[in-house]
């Protein structure tokens, strides 16, 4: 997997924090080297995580880049419906923690 361009945010924290922003780029790197994942692999799976949290920004540089790598955008958009399961499913479970805990007859 390519390393990609670096997202904007990360170009600011560069400006802010220069040291920051290096120990993040070093971190990018040393999580993806020596992957036992493939490159097309690890790219579905960060669609899936970028979905599940809510970065819009990163997850379109992401599906960029994937299809830069050969992805299909269908093959990206299911990694994204995998991850809306799952971000939807805790908050289905918080929602009905709350209501336990507040003794919210449901």
């Amino acid at each position: 997997m390519s390393e990609g361009a670096i997202p904007k945010p990360v170009k600011w924290l560069t400006k802010v924090n220069p040291a920051a922003a290096k120990a993040f780029l070093e971190l990018r790197s040393s999580v993806r080297e020596g992957a036992r994942l493939g490159a097309r692999d690890s790219r579905l799976c960060l669609a899936a995580a970028y979905a599940a949290i809510g970065c819009a920004e990163c997850l379109a540089g992401c599906i960029r880049e994937g299809l830069k790598e050969g992805v299909s955008l269908e093959e990206m958009l299911e990694a994204c419906s995998i991850a809306v399961l799952v971000a939807g499913a805790r908050a289905v479970v918080a929602v009905h923690r709350a209501l336990e805990i507040l003794g919210v007859s449901h």
